[in-house]
């Protein structure tokens, strides 16, 4: 019994002793930052962002006033777009890395996915999932294209971040889906995939820029700054072995108005590496 208490007061003792000079701080942080390193290592390898191929829509925009968005679906050079993307990937992807597919319910979005899986064998597919949170930006429902002009005029003035289109959806409503959907893409991150996977993500132009932004916490000024991806087009990030973060390594285009030295300053923090990862440290330092 004496033994017991005596422990007891010892372990209470060394515990006051950390307490009192910080160590017991340091050596909390210390498994915090061991635990979250471990975690990150686990990651996907690659997160990849792709937009659907060439649309109906993208051929020719009166379409959207007699067809639903989400029913539009890829012309004959989209297939054409989206089989030459699978392509491309099978290049970067390794023969031994896997597969994990998010797709947007879109008709066009699920079209595009479908045909780059097609480069890649059934092995390397680990699952298809669709995602109603990806999907495009609603416009409420059927367009009018009597208000067409008038609505870009007044998406211009407002910006594309917080102007809401009538009965839809705002950049920002956008935004705030990516948020819910990214923390259940770490969740899954976390709990079920292997650091060989490979994440990719079909969805829509708009999707792709504000998942950017929220991924890099990026400001609503240089989302502004950001032009639309080409139809299948993709935008890659890559795990850093070192770091465990996510490094984004496609270079991404600015619209006209916006490329000044400055800007296109900015934009290569974004892509180099080294520059980017302290400038992510800095800022969480910052938050904390």
């Amino acid at each position: 019994m004496m033994l017991i208490i005596s422990l007891s007061i010892s372990i209470l003792f060394i515990l006051w002793f950390l307490y009192q000079n910080n160590i017991f701080d340091w050596l909390c942080s210390m498994i915090v930052t061991c635990s979250q390193r471990y975690r990150s290592h686990r990651y996907a390898k690659r997160i990849i962002l792709i937009r659907h191929g060439e649309s109906q829509g993208n051929q020719d925009s009166n379409i959207y006033a007699t067809v639903p968005d989400h029913a539009i679906g890829l012309t004959e050079k989209g297939q054409a777009q989206a089989l030459n993307c699978g392509n491309e990937l099978k290049k970067l992807i390794g023969k031994n890395e896997t597969i994990f597919c998010y797709v947007s319910p879109f008709r066009r979005s699920r079209q595009t996915c479908e045909l780059i899986c097609k480069a890649f064998p059934n092995e390397n597919l680990v699952q298809i999932r669709e995602d109603p949170r990806i999907r495009e930006q609603e416009w409420g429902n059927l367009q009018n294209l009597a208000r067409k002009e008038k609505t870009t005029a007044e998406r211009k003035i407002i910006g594309r971040f917080f102007y809401r289109f009538g009965n839809g959806e705002s950049g920002a409503d956008v935004y705030d889906r990516v948020s819910s959907f990214m923390d259940s893409l770490y969740r899954k991150m976390d709990y079920t995939l292997k650091p060989n996977n490979n994440i990719l993500i079909v969805s829509h132009g708009l999707f792709m820029r504000l998942f950017l932004m929220r991924f890099y916490r990026w400001s609503v000024e240089k989302f502004d700054t950001l032009e639309n991806f080409d139809n299948c087009d993709y935008c890659i990030l890559e795990r850093c072995d070192q770091s465990g973060r996510f490094i984004l390594k496609t270079e991404l285009k600015l619209y006209p108005e916006y490329k000044t030295i400055e800007n296109l300053q900015n934009l290569h923090e974004e892509v180099t590496p080294s520059i980017h990862m302290a400038n992510i440290e800095k800022e969480e330092k910052k938050n904390d």
